[in-house]
């Protein structure tokens, strides 16, 4: 989304800000703001000026920075969703390691190839599951692979948080 934004003639930068709720966009002399907002919302996104403080404050990550946010977002997901499946799925204790590296790896790559793409309702969730069962697959099998790759999913379209 952050490419889609940049390659338009009157935005001069876009930005997230660490957590992926916010986007700070600066626009070129002569864009116009309910132009950009438009389109912001055909993409299924609210839209608003925000003077916002806490917004200033923000670490503020451009499309050059979103391979380290993306790296940082799967090693935040797979240390959430690896320990209680591993418990649940009877992995010894000194997989679980191992397992997150995997699945923190095929989330990046997933977060990182999908980067320019339009995405479906749902966004993430479905091949980044599927990213995650293909590269767990060898290490704990097709089945447990299969139900890592759906835990992932769920934790992506917000179902396993409270």
């Amino acid at each position: 989304m952050l490419a889609q934004l940049e390659h338009r003639a009157d935005v001069e930068s876009a930005e997230v800000d660490r957590r992926g709720e916010l986007l700070r966009i600066r626009l070129r002399a002569d864009g116009v703001v309910s132009t950009i907002r438009d389109e912001l919302e055909r993409m299924g996104f609210a839209a608003e000026n925000s003077s916002d403080a806490s917004a200033a404050d923000a670490r503020w990550y451009g499309l050059s920075d979103v391979g380290e946010l993306s790296r940082d977002e799967g090693r935040v997901i797979a240390s959430r969703v690896v320990p209680p499946f591993a418990v649940a799925h009877g992995l010894a204790h000194d997989e679980i390691a191992t397992l997150s590296d995997r699945v923190a790896a095929a989330l990046y790559a997933c977060f990182v190839g999908h980067r320019d793409t339009s995405l479906p309702a749902g966004g993430l969730a479905v091949p980044c599951g599927r990213a995650v069962d293909d590269a767990t697959a060898p290490l704990i099998g097709p089945a447990r692979a299969a139900a890592l790759g759906q835990a992932i999913e769920a934790d992506l379209a917000g179902a396993a948080r409270p």
